[in-house]
């Protein structure tokens, strides 16, 4: 049994639609009785709605950038949630920052939003309506992801470098295209794979991973078959072993 774990926006999903030839590689890949991992940024509650949407069969779910697991019918499997009062500090700072559009907070499956400047077009959640207030943002009990939306993508990579090394102690920042995601110290994309392939039992050299951006870059890393899409930044491809125009061929090549 072989374990595939892509990443979702950038990479399965690459344009405005999952590609029909990239939805009959995963198929394939199941029928071949491998485990299909969908590993991403979002919230349970986005990318839940985009496999129901594509109707993915989707093994496992690992979301806020490895902060939660989560098995095919939504149970629970691991969590880690951020300091609150250190989240409330990382929110003031960035909205002190050029070209933020919006903040939106993640309690683990639900997201919540603040725009901060509407002069900027919030590229990542351009359609979600704001439904959070400074006050309500005090009150808040419990986050795991801070995800912030920039107007260019060199502005996420300096906040990104910024957060860390004003809060590095405590949380890990990731530029992820044109946001900026925030996740408590030790958590990444690598450590949610590591419980999955322990909690499976699969051999590390049967785990074979795929992204495109910064926040991809410790599940590239992760094991022996790190690959990354060829249209990704040069930084970013400097750490895979093998590039891949589409999720699909990857998966083309190693059933061969």
């Amino acid at each position: 049994m072989k374990l595939l774990a892509t990443d979702y926006d950038g990479t399965l999903k690459y344009a405005k639609h999952i590609m029909p030839e990239d939805l009959q590689a995963i198929q394939d890949w199941k029928k071949a009785g491998n485990l299909f991992v969908l590993c991403t940024g979002r919230s349970m509650e986005s990318i839940e709605a985009q496999a129901k949407q594509y109707d993915l069969p989707v093994d496992y779910y690992i979301t806020n950038n490895g902060g939660m697991v989560f098995d095919r019918e939504g149970h629970e499997l691991l969590s880690y949630y951020l300091d609150i009062v250190t989240a409330v500090d990382i929110i003031y700072a960035a909205k002190q920052e050029e070209g933020v559009a919006s903040v939106v907070i993640n309690d683990g499956v639900h997201r919540h939003k603040m725009t901060i400047d509407e002069s900027i077009t919030d590229r990542r959640y351009p359609e979600m309506q704001s439904d959070m207030s400074v006050d309500d943002l005090i009150n808040t009990q419990k986050i795991a992801q801070i995800v912030i939306s920039m107007s260019e993508q060199n502005l996420a990579v300096t906040l990104a470098e910024n957060i860390n090394m004003f809060f590095g102690e405590i949380v890990v920042a990731y530029a992820n295209n044109f946001v900026v995601d925030v996740v408590p110290k030790g958590v990444s994309k690598a450590t949610g794979l590591e419980f999955i392939v322990e909690y499976t039992n699969t051999n590390e050299e049967d785990v074979y991973t795929i992204g495109d951006s910064y926040n991809d870059i410790p599940l590239m890393t992760y094991g022996y078959h790190g690959a990354c899409m060829e249209m990704a930044d040069e930084a970013v491809k400097e750490n895979a072993n093998v590039f891949y125009e589409s999720v699909g061929s990857m998966i083309h090549t190693i059933l061969k």
